[in-house]
């Protein structure tokens, strides 16, 4: 499976967990974290996930994360860059920045 974008990798934990028949609930606990999180992740709507935590469930479940670079035939193309912050975040603004 190619992923590009963060709602495609929450898309495939969901999937793993379900082919692992855990719930939610389970791989939080596993993971040492909440269902809410699983559950945000899994649908694209938790912002700016932690990678760490990210890698981990992925480990947790099994999922054998692999980056290839593309041929250059796709690298000319232009990238979409989907849902990734291409702006600093505003904690790094500070006040009147």
């Amino acid at each position: 499976m190619i992923l590009k974008t963060i709602n495609d990798l929450g898309l495939a934990m969901r999937q793993a967990r379900q082919e692992r028949n855990l719930t939610q609930k389970q791989l939080a606990a596993k993971l040492g974290t909440n269902q809410e999180w699983i559950s945000q992740f899994e649908t694209g709507r938790l912002e700016n996930p932690s990678l760490g935590t990210v890698l981990k469930a992925m480990a947790i479940l099994g999922v054998d994360l692999s980056i290839d670079s593309f041929p250059k035939s796709v690298r000319d193309e232009p990238l979409d860059t989907g849902d990734l912050a291409l702006d600093e975040p505003s904690f790094l603004k500070g006040p009147g920045r």
